[in-house]
């Protein structure tokens, strides 16, 4: 099943588009299987998506990431990590089969993450918004997301350090993070 990302010419606010939930499991965290989730949308042609995570005191090792490919064709995919601390990760990866994919190089980022969090009737939160503007993807991938766009990626909840984790698309046990087998389809349509 595909994840529906919206499109938009002004910003939409992303507790209004879908969410796709962190729901397949290999191997069990000694931080327990944490609820997350991640959302997006586009605008113009940039990315704006978000990474939830429900603990309310995480740990350092704790983490949430996404892994996109935004031109299916290409060989590398970006992969974005951070902690309750902020402390995130952005590179280029690229498969490499057999075990967890090889770093490419950093990326840098267009702007910081926004961090926020709180609690609702689900219980505490954290996460950050990552912006990936149109300028960004073109230079990195080539591509400019549009309706009908189609691009991969998944999204991961994981203790750094342990093998255990969480996908949202089903991903092999063992494979380790981050990884292409696993990835799932990403469609942008009209808002």
């Amino acid at each position: 099943m595909s994840m529906l990302v919206s499109y938009s010419e002004t910003p939409l606010v992303l507790d209004a588009v879908s969410a796709l939930k962190v729901t397949h499991y290999c191997g069990h965290s000694a931080l327990d299987d944490v609820y997350a989730y991640f959302r997006a949308f586009v605008c113009g042609a940039g990315l704006t998506f978000s990474l939830t995570s429900f603990e309310r005191r995480p740990p350092r090792e704790s983490r949430v990431g996404a892994a996109l490919c935004l031109d299916p064709q290409a060989e590398e995919y970006l992969f974005f990590s951070t902690n309750g601390a902020m402390e995130s990760e952005c590179a280029l990866y690229r498969e490499q089969g057999g075990g967890p994919d090889l770093q490419v190089r950093p990326l840098a980022l267009p702007q910081q993450p926004a961090r926020f969090g709180g609690s609702d009737e689900q219980g505490f939160y954290w996460g950050c918004e990552v912006l990936l503007d149109e300028a960004f993807l073109r230079e990195t991938f080539g591509v400019r997301l549009r309706p009908g766009s189609v691009f991969t990626g998944n999204v991961y909840k994981y203790a750094a350090g342990e093998a255990a984790f969480g996908a949202a698309f089903p991903s092999p046990p063992g494979a380790g993070l981050p990884c292409r087998a696993g990835f799932g389809e990403f469609v942008v349509v009209p808002y």
